[in-house]
Order: C-alpha cells, then structure tokens, then sequence
C-alpha cells in the first residue's frame, strides 16, 4: 500500500481493494464506497498531497485483519506536512483484496521524523 501511495500509482493503489469496498477515510470525515468513488477519492488526495515519502510500519496480521501505522511526509508547491496514523483492514480470503478499511490519523506541519522505535 505504500508504495502505491508514494508514487500514486493510482490503478495500483484502487487494485488492493474489491469492488464494493467501504473505505472509512476519517471517523469524522466522509465515506467512500466502492472502487469507482475509491479511484476518485485517490485522485483527490494526490492533488491535495503532492509529493508524499510514505514508511509503513510492520503490520500486524490476525486472520481476515491487518493493522499498520504510516508516516508520511508530503510537499505541494512550498507546503510541507506530515501525516501520521494508523490503518485496520478487512481481507476477503479468497483473493486477499480489501473489503473493509479504516484509518485514523492527524496532519502536523512540516515534516518531521518518525521517533525511535515507531512503527515496530
């Protein structure tokens, strides 16, 4: 997933997901539902992003579910940022795309490092 976030490669990225996926971007924020709306959220991101330098912290596997911290650090035109959080996705077994996904994270300005030990 990281790697398809940093070099927005969006077929890629919309790839990991089935087609009716539910994709909770923020509790508080909106809703996106199925991979169409996914492609268009994704575009919508890269534009509002930029440039992004993406680490994925090692994911914690339990059956259908997967849960992993992100640090990313971003820079459109003269704005830098850095977004941390963390991801809980629901697998379907039979080809391992994403069915279910949901993410909580909050921006700071500027980029910053990841602190010792993140991500372990």
């Amino acid at each position: 997933m990281g790697r398809t976030w940093e070099s927005w490669d969006l077929p890629g990225f919309v790839a990991l997901f089935s087609d009716d996926v539910v994709y909770v971007e923020h509790p508080t924020d909106e809703t996106v539902v199925g991979r169409e709306a996914m492609a268009h959220y994704i575009r919508n991101e890269q534009i509002e992003q930029g440039v992004a330098s993406v680490r994925m912290g090692k994911p914690i596997v339990d059956g259908d579910q997967v849960a992993a911290e992100f640090w990313a650090k971003m820079t459109n035109g003269e704005v830098a940022g850095t977004l941390i959080g963390c991801f809980i996705a629901q697998l379907d077994p039979r080809d391992g795309r994403c069915t279910h996904f949901r993410q909580y994270w909050f921006d700071v300005d500027g980029h910053r490092s990841a602190y010792r030990g993140w991500g372990e």
